[in-house]
């Protein structure tokens, strides 16, 4: 005992010095958590459903699934369309007893439903979404959800969460012009808010259509027939206007009684006529003069509430998205004040939930829900379309306001936070290829403020390219996040550049073809690089170049292969912090703070459609679900934390500073010996 008492009152300031620097080598170098992903079942698609027999197409598309809780029973289901129009609920597989038995289950169908669709008319399902009809109220209240299908010829379906059909919709007759007019944007969302008391809830639709083939117009018609072609031409104006505007239907859940609409010449608005080309009234001159509807405010009234909807970026129809928000107008001197238009709200209960989720609770503390639902009283309709931003009156679809962007593909954000929205625009467009991103001012007067060339990265002692191996034939916007990334390399380490910087606010995210994906800030300088097995650019090289012996390769790759990124998190209702990137056969996920790759695993075919997002086996972390010609797979992901590891790398590096200090020490040299005899030779 008295030796023990002895060791301890010999422990001294060195001795905590030495446990604390183990401790941070330990933490600086600790061992991060590991994720795996795993293919746990299927769906298939047969290839005879599709427009060509052998592989989807453009034209195939269909609504993505969705991961929800349908029955409000704590376990989330699958829901998809398949291509022979059948609506599906499906749940996951029970695991096999045999643990060597590699075949991939197919998905359990727990309820089925067949769209009544006319196939004479050849109608396809564009957009589907799920919502609560019952406002929440508290933690013990159990909702259920409704599904809304709509289809390209304006067709809306109503399911409760038995598929059982609830009412059936037409909103539009499109019939005359079906083969000369195509869906461009359309997009669904479900509210518990009520124009009128038995209303049980409201679903919104917006679309517009677009031309297939632009024909001239006939410059040989006879003097004879002039009459009959001016009015033929005023129809035919007419329905341009009614389709190719984006027009937006509120219906009650309850039966589809209409309850508001916004089309062409509704709240003010002139519509066109082909004999006032010149007039004050057309759309061009209203356009250039900033005309408005009645009751419209410019953008710039509300720009701390748009800014809460951007980035903004339209490339196709799944980019079409319509939420809830509110908007109070305001003064030139800075304070809000609220107007009839703009302060109204429709009839709810107050809503329970709090604007954040708890981090490691299922739907982040909350019972399931919707994210519109955070909105503390909304009075707004805010919806993205090819057009810009446009914010409608959710109790009668009166224009609150717009902001007009062009539908060139770019992406729209207050990027250096100066309350002016800039465009950025990457390889979409004609003029610009996949190695560079540049950052234009767009008022008051449109001017280029960046070029930045994310085909290359600059070393302490090297730079290197990789322009020269880019795809031009497949490109992926980039993602536009609030900054989130620390920039990586040991120098950059201990000068501190890990830490995050706030005079950056957002982050850019490239995605190549070479599988490079890489985060920059908006001067330029690269706060991470990844190369990743998500790639498509070799494929693509060898198709274009095997294309006049092998036409059928290279026209398959270009109408099927469909690669997309998607912002995502790792636990359920937790930060996006992740993006999931398809290839033509990997798929993986990246860590958008450091860079690290999470996962990845192979495909057994390329995608042909955006990946999905949601936690369909109820583990609380997110799983994928990727579409390609053999159907649907869906991939499990698991978390495992490596504290073991990191308590066994710590325990090591204090052993080593152990044997060192003791190697090092003057007895590990001269021994006990030694000591002794020159102690008696003192004596």
């Amino acid at each position: 005992m008295d030796f023990l008492w002895e060791k301890i009152k010999s422990i001294n300031t060195n001795h905590f010095i030495f446990v604390l620097l183990c401790s941070v080598i330990a933490y600086l170098f600790r061992a991060s958590d590991s994720y795996d992903l795993k293919p746990v079942w299927r769906k298939r698609s047969e290839p005879h459903h599709y427009k060509n027999k052998l592989y989807p197409t453009f034209d195939d598309r269909l609504p993505s699934p969705i991961i929800t809780d349908l029955d409000g029973d704590g376990t989330n289901e699958i829901l998809l369309i398949t291509h022979d129009f059948k609506l599906n609920v499906l749940a996951l597989p029970e695991r096999a007893a045999d643990d060597d038995d590699d075949t991939l289950p197919h998905v359990v169908v727990k309820q089925r439903a067949v769209l009544p669709i006319n196939v004479s008319e050849i109608s396809r399902p564009v957009a589907m979404e799920t919502g609560f009809t019952v406002p929440y109220s508290s933690m013990m209240q159990i909702r259920k959800q409704i599904v809304v299908v709509a289809t390209d010829d304006w067709q809306v379906l109503c399911y409760d969460h038995n598929l059982e059909l609830l009412w059936h919709k037409r909103l539009m007759d499109v019939s005359r012009v079906r083969e000369t007019y195509t869906v461009k944007a359309m997009g669904i969302l479900i509210t518990p808010h009520n124009v009128k008391k038995k209303d049980q809830g409201m679903v919104i639709v917006g679309g517009s259509f677009t031309h297939l083939v632009h024909t001239p117009p006939d410059t040989t018609t006879t003097i004879k027939h002039s009459v009959n072609k001016t009015e033929e031409k005023q129809e035919n104006s007419t329905d341009d206007n009614r389709l190719t505007h984006f027009s937006s239907f509120a219906v009650s859940a309850l039966d589809g009684t209409s309850r508001w609409h916004h089309l062409p010449g509704d709240f003010g608005e002139i519509a066109t006529n082909i004999k006032d080309i010149h007039g004050d009234h057309h759309w061009k001159l209203a356009l250039k003069r900033h005309r408005l509807h009645v009751g419209e405010a410019p953008w710039t009234m509300y720009k701390k509430e748009f800014s809460e909807f951007t980035p903004h970026l339209w490339v196709n129809l799944d980019d079409t998205k319509l939420t809830l928000g509110r908007f109070r107008k305001t003064e030139e001197g800075g304070e809000k004040y609220s107007s009839s238009s703009s302060s109204s709200s429709s009839s709810s209960s107050g809503m329970a939930l709090t604007p954040n989720h708890i981090i490691g609770y299922a739907y982040g503390g909350h019972r399931p829900h919707s994210n519109h639902e955070h909105v503390e009283n909304p009075n707004a309709v805010v919806i993205h379309t090819h057009n810009g931003i446009e914010v409608l009156n959710l109790l009668n679809g009166q224009p609150i306001t717009e902001l007009h962007l062009p539908g060139d593909g770019g992406v729209y954000v207050d990027i250096d936070s100066d309350g002016e929205i800039e465009q950025v625009l990457w390889g979409l467009q004609d003029d610009y290829g996949p190695c560079y991103i540049e950052i234009w001012r767009i008022n008051p007067v449109k001017e280029r403020i960046e070029q930045l060339p994310i085909c290359r990265i600059t070393r302490l002692f090297f730079t290197s390219s990789w322009a020269y191996d880019e795809d031009n034939l497949k490109k992926l916007p980039p993602i536009i996040i609030k900054s989130v990334a620390r920039k990586t390399g040991l120098i950059r380490y201990f000068m501190g550049h890990h830490l995050p910087k706030f005079a950056h606010k957002h982050d850019i995210i490239t995605f190549g073809g070479v599988g490079r994906v890489s985060s920059w800030n908006r001067d330029g300088n690269a706060n991470w690089q990844i190369a990743t097995p998500a790639n498509w650019a070799r494929a693509a090289i060898d198709r274009k170049k095997n294309k006049e012996a092998d036409p059928a390769a290279y026209q398959r790759f270009v109408e099927e292969f469909w690669p997309s990124r998607v912002l995502m998190s790792i636990p359920v209702y937790g930060e996006q912090n992740v993006a999931a990137l398809s290839g033509f056969s990997e798929f993986v996920l990246v860590d958008l703070v450091n860079g690290n790759l999470l996962a990845e695993h192979s495909l057994p075919c390329s995608p042909s459609a955006p990946l999905t997002v949601g936690d369909f086996d109820n583990d609380g972390v997110n799983d994928v679900i990727v579409t390609c010609s053999l159907g649907y797979i869906g991939f499990s992901l698991h978390h495992k934390t490596n504290h073991l590891f990191t308590a066994l790398y710590g325990l090591t590096v204090f052993i080593l500073i152990l044997l060192l200090n003791w190697l090092c020490s003057p007895k590990s040299f001269y021994g006990e010996d030694d000591d002794d005899l020159s102690t008696d030779e003192d004596d």
